[in-house]
């Protein structure tokens, strides 16, 4: 009246009694050496870090430093429709503000790859500023941004 005693191996035996829980994913395909986009901060993180570095300049004053350029934005009419606008001016630099002393500055942002990449009503924004004997210039970085703030640059 014994009954045989079941052996682990017998469990394991069955293992087709059981379906699978999912399906496996394929493999992703390899990309060959040297053809991955290399990382690049974006300019709006530049322009975030910037603002913030000259909102805590001393020669400028904090209350002034705007970040600018053109805008599109949804305007909510006052009869309840909605449409878009346009604010600023093209060409406008990406940062404006003021200093201690009574002068503007500009700082159009470009990230190191696209530094040189300027547009012609841009030279002529930040040629304006500079004749009428504001600063302005081209910024990557905050050091850079100082720089131009400074007058070194």
């Amino acid at each position: 009246m014994t009954a045989a005693r079941k052996k682990w191996t017998d469990f394991a035996a069955k293992a087709s009694t059981q379906p699978a829980l999912f399906e496996a994913p394929e493999q992703p395909r390899r990309r060959r050496a040297g053809t991955c986009k290399k990382p690049s901060i974006p300019e709006r993180d530049i322009q975030r870090s910037i603002v913030s570095g000259l909102k805590s300049h001393p020669d400028v004053r904090p209350e002034t430093v705007e970040r600018t350029g053109v805008y599109t934005g949804r305007v909510v009419r006052p009869n309840g429709s909605i449409g878009y606008a346009k604010a600023g001016q093209k060409g406008m630099a990406d940062i404006c503000g003021k200093l201690k002393d009574g002068r503007k500055f500009a700082i159009e942002v470009k990230r190191r790859e696209t530094r040189n990449s300027l547009t012609d009503e841009q030279r002529e924004f930040l040629d304006d500023y500079i004749k009428r004997g504001d600063l302005a210039g081209v910024a990557t970085s905050v050091e850079e941004a100082f720089a131009i703030v400074e007058g070194r640059a």
